[in-house]
């Protein structure tokens, strides 16, 4: 470690802390430690798209509420499948004071009713509910689709970070060897003194940035596993496909988008057919036992039926079908709009393919070609420091702008796969 302490007349005592915290910063040994600091830099193995999306999917709580409804409904269709309940009905007649023969003539009747349904009723119900399981799991579905699309958001973030650092590690490795550059120079007499010093504090920086993308990396991999547990036995994700930015097909809906839709139909239509149903009338029988007062015993029966009520059930068919085709209306308008949000992502997509394209075939070799030039030309006395300082930054700019760029087409991704439903057999796999 080496410690420069230089004092300058105009800035006092200050001079001496900036330029002892300068060269610590700027010390190998120390920025080494910092980095092996880092409990996710060195153990674990990659982390692939795919595992990271099923860890989350059998970790997420959403999935014993998709189960817990499923078997509630389940239970609801049992309930709608049983037939009325029957009942006993138990009445007495003629009781009073013994006066005259009147007590003579009391009677006990007792009568056992049951509803009989017409119509279709209890399959009809039963068609119902079974309607609503379909909802159920369709949105269980899309519920995990929208689960995936955060794990896929966490996943792209933890892969730009990844990049970052290996920015900042070339960006490190150029100031470095900028700095024994200087250093050469200074040593011979051709540059000042405070170059070296800038050059020192340029290495600093870098580290810091170093530092700085490393815990930025730690970070976003910890909010990633955080959807399933814990991170010490990942040291990152998966980062091949990062810059590997292809064109996209341009794809249909997602299936289990539009399955909500129709399956929504598909109850409006169940509505329709219970309305129906309970437009017939049902009748209800009863027979029982008659005992009198006098010691006889008789037998009751009768049949009852409903009166009126035909325009009510009229009008209840009616709203149900007005409800069904308001439903199926719903469906071309959901495919408009995801028709629309598709082609919004995808174009977004290509515009960051085609920014990162452009900066990887032209802005990105050229500012390369430039700092070579510049720092070749330093050495024999043709540029100052600012001009290589200059073209460092150009490039480090430059590269940070690519990495930019492939988030971006990787998020427009995300949204994308969310609308075209990429994962739809994962998210039924997690059933």
């Amino acid at each position: 470690m080496f410690l420069i302490l230089q004092r300058c007349r105009t800035s006092g005592v200050a001079t001496w802390a900036a330029t002892a915290v300068l060269a610590v910063l700027s010390s190998p040994a120390a920025a080494q430690q910092r980095l092996d600091n880092h409990p996710v830099a060195n153990v674990g193995s990659r982390l692939g798209l795919e595992e990271a999306i099923r860890l989350s999917l059998r970790s997420t709580p959403s999935t014993a509420v998709a189960t817990a409804r499923r078997e509630a409904l389940t239970a609801a269709r049992e309930a709608a499948g049983l037939k009325p309940q029957p009942s006993v009905e138990v009445s007495v007649e003629n009781f009073g004071p013994p006066i005259g023969n009147l007590y003579d003539q009391f009677q006990i009747t007792g009568t056992y009713n049951q509803a009989i349904e017409r119509g279709g009723k209890r399959s009809a119900r039963v068609g119902l509910v079974q309607r609503e399981v379909e909802i159920a799991e369709a949105e269980a579905i899309v519920a995990r689709l929208d689960f995936i699309r955060l794990v896929q958001q966490g996943f792209v973030e933890v892969q730009a970070a990844e990049a970052g650092i290996t920015v900042a590690r070339e960006r490190l490795g150029v100031a470095q060897e900028l700095e024994r550059e200087v250093g050469r120079r200074v040593a011979s007499a051709k540059d000042p003194v405070f170059a070296g010093t800038r050059a020192r504090t340029g290495v600093a920086e870098a580290r810091v940035d170093l530092d700085l993308a490393i815990h930025a990396r730690d970070a976003a991999l910890a909010r990633l596993t955080a959807l399933w547990g814990s991170s010490d036995q990942y040291a990152g994700v998966e980062q091949s496909d990062f810059l590997d930015l292809r064109r996209v097909d341009l794809l249909g809906p997602s299936p289990a988008d539009l399955a909500i839709v129709q399956a929504r139909i598909a109850r409006a239509e169940a509505a329709v057919a219970v309305q129906r149903a309970n437009a017939t009338r049902d009748i209800t029988v009863s027979a029982g036992p008659r005992i009198i007062g006098s010691g006889a015993v008789g037998a009751v029966a009768g049949v009852s039926l409903p009166l009126g009520g035909r325009r009510l059930a009229q009008a209840r068919v009616a709203e149900a079908q007005a409800e069904s085709r308001r439903v199926a209306a719903e469906l071309a308008v959901e495919r408009f709009r995801l028709e629309r949000a598709i082609a919004l992502a995808a174009e977004r997509v290509e515009e960051s393919r085609r920014e990162a394209e452009l900066l990887q075939g032209e802005v990105l070799p050229s500012a390369q070609r430039t700092l070579e030039q510049v720092r070749f030309g330093y050495n024999r006395g043709f540029f100052s420091f600012a001009d290589v300082s200059a073209a460092q930054l150009t490039l480090t700019n430059a590269r940070s702008r690519v990495i930019a760029a492939a988030r971006r087409y990787h998020e427009a991704r995300v949204e994308l796969d969310r609308l075209t439903g990429r994962f739809t057999e994962l998210a039924r796999e997690a059933a």
